[in-house]
């Protein structure tokens, strides 16, 4: 028969298992939808996972990037390019530095992300 320590050891064994499902899934999803975004904005510094970005407002293609300040964000760490047609476009790139949205002229953004 299993001692009570083994039984203990079982069930929080099965909690961290569930709480890793939980956050693997919440990563996937995104925990935060930004207002919209109509200029140049860091979203947020450090890393996380981008999920998603919705164009609200069609204008000229813009980028999403890999950077901890709008000045630091170039072409090199972009991590995509904005379509420049209304939609919801699924991206799934992680990030390290950080997120910034340039939006292309007249366009209107908002990005779901996940952090850490």
């Amino acid at each position: 028969m299993a001692s009570l320590d083994d039984v203990v050891t079982v069930q929080k064994n099965g909690v961290i298992a569930i709480n890793n499902l939980a956050q693997t899934n919440n990563r996937m999803l995104g925990t935060t939808t930004t207002s919209v975004i109509t200029a140049s904005t860091l979203v947020i510094s450090g890393a996380g996972y981008l999920v998603r970005y919705s164009i609200l407002v069609a204008g000229v293609s813009g980028t999403i990037n890999n950077a901890n300040s709008v000045a630091n964000s170039a072409s090199s760490n972009a991590l995509c390019a904005t379509q420049a047609t209304v939609g919801i476009f699924n991206v799934g790139m992680p990030f390290a530095s950080g997120l910034v949205v340039n939006p292309g002229a007249g366009q209107s953004v908002a990005v779901t992300y996940s952090i850490g």
